[in-house]
Parts: C-alpha cells; structure tokens; sequence
C-alpha cells in the first residue's frame, strides 16, 4: 500500500471497493466511506475484477477479513482487549453484545480490578499477552471496562431497572 499526501493509492481503493461490494455494501456506500462519487467506485470494482480475472491481482482469505474488519470498524463496531479468570482475550463490541448481563459483569469486573492492581503486581496470576507494551494493555482495557459498562447500562435498561439495581458507576 502506498499513501502519500494524505492519499489513497489506486490499487487500495480498488480492492476496497471490490471487497466490500462482496460484503454487501451498494457502491453509493461505498462511495460515502471513501468520499467520492459511486461512478468511480463502480470502475474501480470493474477495474479490479478485470485485474483478478488476467492475473495481475490476487485475492484471498486474509484480504476478505481485513475489509470486513475494515467495514465493522466504519460501523462503530471496535475490537476490544478485556480480562476474564481466563485471560487476556481480545472481542468485538458486537460480539460483546450477545453476552448476558452476570457474563458481562465478570469480565467488566475484572478488567477493572487489573487497572487498580499495581503495575508490579499485574502479571503474576495473568501472563502478559503476546506484543506486551505496559502502557497499551491500561490503553486496551480503559476502553474496554468503557465499552463494555455502556453494553451493562444497556442491559439493565432492556431489562427495567429500580433504584437498588443500578449499572456499576464508570
């Protein structure tokens, strides 16, 4: 990939284009998320296609899940690192969402009780994930007790609240 100026090379914006058409996008979405007009992104879809059909492109398993990665993160969706009694793990939000409010506590309780352990402390009953940066991991897991308290507050809302069952304060 080649970016200069603040631009998109060609090539990005047409496997773009030609990915995310096959995730179910209309060029006129498409067109939004990369700002321009749906007739270039109809020719660039056309133009990669024409490029996998000679064999100057290729397209495979990992280009597919990097544009649909690419496409949940455009929708909102984020990928969160968290803690459960079993570890590091990493989720998205949407998949998040499907858990049930005790599950949910669990892992919002946990992740919470790692950012007020001591720094020293962290990693003797979890090992660090693979990459370990101490300053990501606060990073990762500040976002995710976040995500993951506003998944709770939704819950409770479903579900009816009364004043002594409250969603834990952020």
């Amino acid at each position: 990939m080649t970016v200069s100026d603040g631009e998109i090379s060609e090539e990005v914006l047409e496997e773009g284009a030609y990915h995310l058409k096959g995730l179910g996008l209309t060029p006129d979405q498409i067109a939004a998320h990369f700002e321009i007009g749906p007739d270039r992104v109809s020719g660039l879809i056309s133009s990669y296609e024409a490029k996998l059909k000679s064999g100057r492109a290729s397209s495979n398993e990992f280009d597919r899940v990097f544009w649909e990665d690419v496409k949940k993160e455009a929708e909102g969706d984020v990928k969160l690192t968290f803690l459960s009694d079993k570890g590091f793990h990493h989720s998205w939000k949407s998949e998040l969402r499907r858990l049930d409010g005790p599950t949910l506590m669990t892992i919002y309780e946990a992740s919470k009780d790692f950012l007020g352990a001591d720094p020293n402390q962290r990693f003797l009953d979890y090992p660090p994930p693979k990459g370990y940066d101490p300053l990501a991991m606060d990073r990762e897991l500040r976002r995710a007790v976040e995500v993951i308290g506003e998944l709770l507050a939704e819950k409770w809302k479903e579900q009816g609240t009364t004043d002594e069952s409250k969603p834990p304060k952020l």
